[in-house]
């Protein structure tokens, strides 16, 4: 009689263990993946960001020497935001569950519509809404994608 308690014992012991084991296991993985999933959608908008910074950039400055920019190079620039511009305004739209409170402003305020009367506004507008959108989303991935504390030296083991 006294094995078969002591049986039982060691069985529910490793059962709670095992269970308990299982939830860890789980809610580290969960938070991994979460982690990774933020981690694509910073890396995402901060390539896109930085191309379209690009693209306002070498026609602000065509437009301030009064040089024109070769066509080859328009048509590069250009595939650069057609690519890039789209993918800001969906993570506009849908970062809600994946960024933070303060990027979400940030990329609100990067795709509403400006006012510009000329096309010099136009491009001195975007360009100084695109950097600061930029710079706004970096500081922002700093933040928000911090690991907790353990966590990095779990992966690293």
């Amino acid at each position: 009689m006294d094995v078969a308690v002591e049986l039982i014992k060691l069985g529910a012991v490793g059962l709670i263990a095992g269970l308990f084991s299982s939830v860890l296991a789980n809610r580290d993985y969960r938070y991994r993946k979460w982690w990774e999933l933020r981690v694509s959608a910073y890396q995402g908008a901060i390539e896109a960001l930085s191309d379209i910074v690009y693209y306002y950039d070498k026609h602000y400055d065509a437009e301030i020497e009064s040089r024109k920019l070769p066509e080859e190079f328009k048509k590069k620039i250009s595939d650069y935001w057609e690519a890039s511009y789209p993918r800001v305004r969906r993570l506009a739209d849908t970062g809600a569950f994946l960024f933070s409170d303060r990027a979400n402003v940030a990329l609100r305020d990067f795709v509403r519509d400006d006012d510009a009367q000329t096309y010099f506004e136009h491009l001195d507008n975007n360009l100084a809404k695109s950097k600061k959108c930029l710079a706004e989303l970096v500081a922002c991935s700093k933040v928000d994608l911090r690991l907790k504390d353990g966590v990095l030296a779990r992966w690293l083991a």
